[in-house]
């Protein structure tokens, strides 16, 4: 393919996350990294990482797409899909890819665990909404200890009957009905249930996430420190750098995120106000950790030291690079240039994928499209989390 009728090469150094695009799970191989940012006119253009593995990247439409390859039938639907969409986000992004896989265009592995999926994050959000709710009960009663949510009054009631008397003596405070209230705890729900609301955390899909990413960076360390070529070692401490700083900003973000509803009284006067202002912070984490989730499955999915030398090979083209935005995100500031300055790339027709076949790579990442459908579960615990919400 002559490259005579691509865009220009661009130098590619995003100020922001949303200038840097979100990563779209395409399943052609050669289209692996590629994001989608909002365009000019309401469009959506993608950024393509150079298809010689040099610097830079081809900014341009969607509809230019087979101008770069032959795609999948599922990445033709897929960027059809998300050529008007109006707010580009990993959660915009991530829903579409959930809709074509429950199509089928993915495989019958990822339609079946997007199916399961639909019913787990549903699950997740009901757990999250029956949490909201007990901590407010919990929190009006112990501060401002109402007379008619005394013990007293509320002996002999169940939980539902005190949420209810809850949000009746809250609401009027708050200047809104008890029908708002009960709708804003829904929706503060669907804003936090991958996050994960409680004591433990232990729900969300971006605590799983940072504990897979963690995992994975382990394993990456202690594979370096074995190599004995330098090459090999130098990138495993790259990646595992641009890990450390992106797991020490996320936890930073998750915290907060989670702590919010140490407070229900005031997250819930924050929503009537200034949704926007909520969204913006929870939404962080998942902006931060946007294309990590592909790059933990292509390490795990080696399971030899051959292997493993192509994942780390693919992996350091992947790596997502940190825009200067995050020093406006927390009190600690980061050398974000050095950081990306030691992204690996790629030389001239070096064979990265280790002679695999097209097909073969295709099909693992229709495997990796399953598994990123359900959030970082098991099949096993997805179902699970369906029985618990039933």
């Amino acid at each position: 393919m002559s490259e005579v009728h691509l865009p220009p090469i661009r130098p590619y150094h995003p100020t922001t996350f949303l200038e840097r695009g979100v990563a779209l799970p395409f399943t052609t191989p050669r289209l692996g990294g590629t994001r989608a940012r909002p365009g000019k006119k309401h469009s959506v253009e993608l950024v393509v990482p150079n298809l010689s593995g040099g610097r830079g990247v081809y900014i341009m439409p969607w509809t230019s797409l087979t101008a770069l390859c032959r795609p999948t039938l599922h990445d033709k639907i897929f960027s059809q899909k998300i050529a008007n969409v109006v707010n580009v986000t990993p959660g915009t992004i991530r829903r579409i890819a959930r809709e074509i896989a429950a199509e089928g265009l993915a495989g019958e592995e990822a339609m079946e665990a997007a199916r399961i999926a639909t019913d787990a994050d549903k699950g997740d959000r009901v757990v999250t909404n029956f949490r909201l709710l007990m901590l407010l009960v919990d929190q009006v009663g112990r501060r401002f200890r109402p007379s008619s949510l005394t013990a007293a009054a509320t002996e002999g009631l169940d939980p539902s009957a005190r949420a209810r008397l809850t949000v009746e003596w809250i609401s009027p405070r708050l200047g809104q009905t008890g029908t708002w209230t009960a709708n804003a705890l829904e929706e503060l729900a669907d804003v936090l249930a991958h996050i994960g609301v409680g004591s433990t955390g232990t729900i969300g899909r971006i605590p799983r996430l940072t504990s897979l990413l963690a995992e994975v960076r382990a394993e990456i360390a202690d594979w370096g420190t074995a190599k004995r070529e330098e090459d090999q070692a130098a990138y495993a401490r790259m990646i595992c750098a641009v890990v450390d700083v992106t797991l020490s900003l996320a936890q930073t973000m998750v915290s907060k995120a989670q702590g919010l509803p140490d407070n229900m009284v005031e997250l819930l006067r924050s929503w009537a106000t200034d949704p926007g202002s909520v969204i913006e912070l929870v939404s962080r984490p998942e902006w931060l950790l946007d294309g990590w989730e592909q790059i933990c499955l292509i390490w795990r999915n080696a399971s030899d030291d051959a292997m493993r030398r192509a994942a780390m090979a693919e992996v350091a083209t992947l790596i997502p690079i940190l825009p200067k935005e995050v020093n406006d995100w927390c009190s600690t500031q980061y050398e974000i240039d050095s950081l990306n300055r030691f992204r690996r790339l790629v030389q001239l027709n070096e064979d990265w994928f280790t002679g695999s076949l097209v097909f073969d790579l295709i099909a693992r990442n229709e495997h990796f499209r399953a598994i990123s459908t359900l959030s970082g579960r098991s099949f096993r615990e997805a179902r699970g989390a369906c029985k618990t919400s039933h």
